[in-house]
């Protein structure tokens, strides 16, 4: 039995390009697809601000969905904010799972000792399963091996 899935198995290392509060959504658009990144990080304002996040979801649903014009709309005006942290990189990958429901966003970013670590996102939980339940059949063994 191959032993449970925990944030540290799926967060990505990666950081997202970062998008002005002040900016507007079309900008936000452009710069998603120019860079092929679907979230940016709204930077803090001062040090005891909260960081804020961008995704292709917060467009779809609070601008495209409502007929508003991207042109005319501001990110701080759709961001999600606070930006949901992680801090414990052995927590069980349900728990990741149900912290990202339970607060209705799809990125969650995850800090290690106080540092940036990395995103942990819908994606990298899929990714996680799937590699997990790969891992496990090969695991039972297998009879051949086709090409």
């Amino acid at each position: 039995m191959t032993a449970p899935l925990i944030l540290k198995d799926v967060v990505k290392t990666f950081e997202f390009p970062t998008i002005q509060r002040d900016a507007t959504v079309a900008s936000a658009i452009k710069k998603m697809l120019d860079e092929n990144k679907f979230t940016l990080l709204v930077p803090r304002r001062a040090r005891h601000d909260a960081y804020g996040i961008l995704t292709k979801k917060d467009i779809i649903v609070k601008v495209v969905a409502e007929g508003k014009n991207p042109a005319k709309v501001l990110v701080k005006d759709i961001m999600s904010r606070p930006l949901v942290i992680l801090t414990n990189l052995s927590l069980d990958l349900r728990w990741v799972a149900k912290a990202m429901a339970n607060s209705g966003v799809s990125t969650i970013a995850v800090f290690d000792k106080g540092d940036f670590y990395g995103y942990v996102t819908e994606a990298c939980i899929l990714e996680g399963v799937y590699n997990a339940l790969r891992r496990a059949k090969l695991e039972q063994g297998v009879e051949y091996v086709s090409c």
